[in-house]
């Protein structure tokens, strides 16, 4: 017997159950000093049982046949502790005691249909503590993940206790080369797995942690921003196409409040306000972190609300932006590039980006005020612009000192 698992079984009686047709037996289960009591559905009188056996005295047919009984229920205790024992490296007494009564552990456990599960649960909190974009991105990754292990294994599922490291690491070499990801949007579809698979640990499913040795750090990436001159070149456009007008606009609008896409298509009325000095905020939570974003409003930013809505009329509730698909969103921006004549692939998330640099860090604003105001949960993520103003800073002197007679130091 495995040495880290001291597993024992005794029988006794609950002598506060007692009734008319004695006292209910229990098998007691104990595996490295926890312990489980199991119903076995049977009942003897007190004097009738012997306690420094744990048996009845068989002193009668009918005994005899309960002693039959037990021993066959005792037995299947033991057959169900050596299958556990077999999948599992650390057996609980209460895994042995579903396997009797054939809940749980009675049933194997594979992943896509866990995994169907979880994103069914999930998909009930769309709302309450779950975005529908953070379903989504679930929702992908399973069906990333089933698309690997039909091509991998020619199935449509896995029993859980199969995902091992060589599948992790399996997987990810597909998303790499298959699916022809980068390596960060590899590693963000490994964690969706892994909460999957954290929550088969728990629930004893598992064996070993199949990510044991793997790192889902993410690498640093340059996030591209627009300059001085591109977010001026965009704002000053002459354009025509009622839809591509709007898309710019509400790429501007973001790029002078920081605000994510779904953080513009939920503003309401009631997120923005006037202070007794007269200043115009935004005050929001953001959809992603659940963070308080606090912005005060630029000028720029208020002419956009007020060219689409009403903002005296509006009522609390009322959405300020008429704002479309974030797919419509983006493929559009790439003729607004276009026309602008910018090269860089634009995204509504490089306005967010722009915000951060050029239009803050950039002008002086500290790193702190820009972390309240973006909603980070975490002031090191804002320090990456701070990086980023950096690099332009040093750009600028070395251009400087081109033009000039002031050399840099050597």
């Amino acid at each position: 017997m495995n040495r880290k698992n001291t597993f024992r079984l005794l029988y006794v009686i609950n002598r506060s159950k007692v009734n008319k047709e004695g006292c209910p037996i229990l098998l007691r289960i104990t595996i490295n000093g926890e312990r489980v009591a199991v119903n076995t559905k049977r009942r003897i009188f007190e004097k009738d049982w012997n306690k420094s056996t744990g048996l009845p005295n068989q002193t009668s047919e009918m005994l005899f046949d309960l002693c039959l009984y037990l021993e066959s229920f005792r037995n299947k205790a033991f057959k169900a502790y050596s299958e556990l024992s077999s999948d599992y490296d650390i057996v609980s007494p209460q895994m042995v005691r579903d396997h009797i009564q054939g809940k749980n552990y009675g049933t194997e456990k594979f992943i896509i249909q866990e995994w169907d599960l979880h994103n069914s649960e999930l998909k009930l909190a769309i709302g309450k503590t779950c975005s529908h974009t953070l379903w989504r991105k679930h929702c992908r990754a399973r069906t990333l993940f089933s698309e690997f292990i039909q091509n991998k294994f020619r199935s449509n599922d896995l029993p859980m206790k199969n995902i091992d490291f060589h599948v992790v690491k399996g997987f990810q070499q597909f998303l790499l080369v298959s699916k022809d990801f980068q390596y960060n949007t590899s590693i963000k579809t490994l964690q969706f797995l892994k909460k999957i698979t954290n929550h088969a640990l728990k629930n004893n499913w598992l064996r070993k942690d199949p990510f044991d040795g793997i790192k889902l750090s993410l690498k640093q990436t340059e996030r591209p921003y627009l300059t001085d001159d591109e977010l001026l070149r965009i704002r000053q456009k002459k354009l025509s196409i009622p839809r591509i007008d709007l898309v710019r606009d509400l790429f501007v609008f973001s790029c002078y409040t920081g605000l994510a896409y779904a953080d513009v298509k939920k503003l309401k009325r009631c997120e923005l306000e006037q202070t007794s000095d007269g200043m115009w905020w935004i005050k929001t939570w953001r959809t992603k972190t659940d963070q308080k974003s606090q912005i005060p409003l630029l000028d720029v930013a208020k002419k956009i609300l007020e060219k689409y809505a009403d903002l005296e009329t509006l009522s609390a509730q009322d959405k300020l932006l008429p704002v479309m698909s974030n797919q419509k969103l983006n493929s559009y921006l790439k003729e607004v590039g276009d026309m602008c004549q910018i090269t860089k692939n634009l995204t509504f998330h490089v306005a967010r980006h722009t915000f951060a640099t050029t239009v803050t860090l950039q002008n002086g604003v500290s790193i702190e005020s820009v972390s309240r105001m973006m909603g980070h949960s975490n002031i090191q993520t804002t320090q990456h612009y701070a990086r980023i103003v950096d690099k332009k800073i040093a750009m600028d002197m070395l251009s400087m000192s081109q033009k000039t007679s002031l050399k840099m130091a050597q």
